[in-house]
């Protein structure tokens, strides 16, 4: 015989949920439980591309020492330190948020998540608040950088910067006056009034458009390749392939932004959900575009000069040591590109 008392049903299957979390925050309240275990398994991705962009950087400073040709990787490892960092200090709040919360404050006036809304200024709060905001900070440079990286051939690059710099601007504008607000008493980015969905709407536009920007125009060097060449190339495909474009473009970390921002507009507890793993994807695809970097796999200026199409074709560098190994590929493109010019002169 059992000498635990059997619990009340409640008439229903709810009898054994929370009695102190209201049915308007009970859906929020899993969201958020199942949005911070999912990003506990994505911030195990992230030490995974953390661990193996250092593998590559650090032996590849110790050979080179502390020179000015060595000065790129250094700044990129000190940027893969930054932003871990930054993701880190945001899942220690995420996790406290997680076990802590759930183990001290179950029976709060609705719940672990009524608590939050009511303590939005706890330390803990601010540091996860602070740490979020500024991986999308770091997220977003990163992409301005690479977005300048593959436009850096064309005459007028600032036409296609300025309105992403403008963005910029105004996302971290909007950011500290959402930091400064959410640090109050009673405050959280689910109030009536604040700053949230404005800088949230302007961070994921931000993000969209670089998505678009350099998603097309690496679409465009892939199109005018098979122009050429009749098909894709092997080992081009590297720069310009699917998965490449994807992964350059950051388009992981703009669809979870519209994962977010829209329930978020919507008032939907589905936010919840998305933003516990927002933060997190914010770091991983800086990250994964920096691992592609370390690999000699990732679009460079030098690969923007060497594939730089003209209209009599395309052509090639022989300086690029990110394009080692394709100088078959190389004859034969120019074969196609200039084969009827050469058989012209021959003929004359």
């Amino acid at each position: 015989m059992s000498t635990l008392e059997e619990a009340p049903t409640g008439g229903g299957p709810t009898g054994y949920r929370l009695t102190n979390v209201p049915p308007e925050l009970y859906a929020g309240y899993v969201f958020e439980t199942v949005g911070a275990t999912f990003s506990l398994i994505l911030y195990g991705i992230a030490i995974s591309l953390f661990l193996s962009c250092l593998r590559s950087l650090i032996p590849s400073l110790k050979r080179s020492g502390i020179s000015v040709s060595s000065r790129p990787k250094l700044l990129q490892l000190i940027y893969v330190c930054l932003i871990f960092t930054v993701g880190t200090m945001y899942m220690f709040s995420i996790a406290w948020i997680l076990v802590y919360l759930r183990l001290e404050y179950p029976l709060y006036p609705g719940g672990p998540l009524g608590w939050e809304f009511d303590h939005y200024n706890h330390p803990v709060m601010n540091l996860g608040n602070a740490a979020f905001t500024m991986t999308g900070w770091f997220a977003d440079g990163f992409m301005m950088y690479r977005c300048y990286v593959v436009y850096s051939q064309k005459s007028r690059i600032w036409t296609v910067l300025i309105l992403p710099g403008l963005l910029y601007v105004a996302s971290i504008t909007t950011g500290i006056l959402l930091l400064t607000q959410t640090s109050l008493p009673k405050e959280s980015l689910f109030s009536q009034i604040n700053f949230a969905l404005t800088n949230f709407s302007i961070v994921a536009s931000l993000h969209i458009l670089l998505t678009l920007l350099i998603s097309g125009r690496l679409l465009i060097h892939r199109l005018q390749i098979q122009k050429i060449m009749g098909g894709d190339s092997g080992s081009l495909s590297m720069y310009t392939s699917v998965s490449s474009i994807l992964i350059e473009s950051s388009a992981l970390y703009s669809t979870f932004a519209l994962l977010f921002i829209v329930p978020f507009a919507l008032g939907h507890p589905l936010a919840q959900f998305s933003l516990a793993m927002l933060a997190i994807v914010q770091v991983i695809s800086p990250l994964l575009v920096a691992y592609r970097l370390t690999q000699k796999r990732a679009w460079t200026s030098s690969t923007t000069h060497n594939m730089s199409v003209s209209t009599g074709g395309m052509h090639f560098g022989t300086n690029d040591a990110t394009l080692r190994g394709q100088s078959s590929e190389v004859i034969i493109l120019k074969e196609k590109a200039f084969g009827s010019r050469s058989n012209l002169g021959s003929q004359a």
